[in-house]
């Protein structure tokens, strides 16, 4: 019976030191998802910031396509796909950010 009982405490020091190595992982992984979800809103409340001034973006616009015609038709084609995957990231942020918040009216 005494060995059995040193056996089970000795799995459970094992357990518990690996529980702690997968918290302290986690850990790492959350804070690097942190920084790249900084990112992502920052490039959010741009895009926010610019949806609000169109006329200050249609300027902008027509003033490049008028110093450099060639090199704007690149910049579209290159802003037309960030913009897509900005659209495909949003969508993916929204099937994700529901599950991720937390819920209404629980204490933490």
């Amino acid at each position: 019976m005494r060995a059995r009982l040193i056996e089970l405490r000795e799995r459970r020091q094992r357990l518990a030191a690996r529980a702690q190595l997968e918290r302290e992982q986690l850990a790492v992984q959350l804070a690097r998802a942190d920084v790249a979800l900084a990112w992502l809103e920052r490039g959010r409340s741009a895009l926010e910031a610019v949806r609000r001034r169109p006329l200050v973006l249609a300027a902008a616009a027509a003033l490049i396509l008028a110093l450099r015609p060639r090199r704007t038709l690149r910049l579209l084609a290159g802003g037309w796909s960030l913009w897509q995957l900005y659209r495909r990231a949003q969508s993916w942020w929204e099937r994700i950010a529901p599950p991720v918040q937390k819920p209404a009216g629980r204490a933490t």
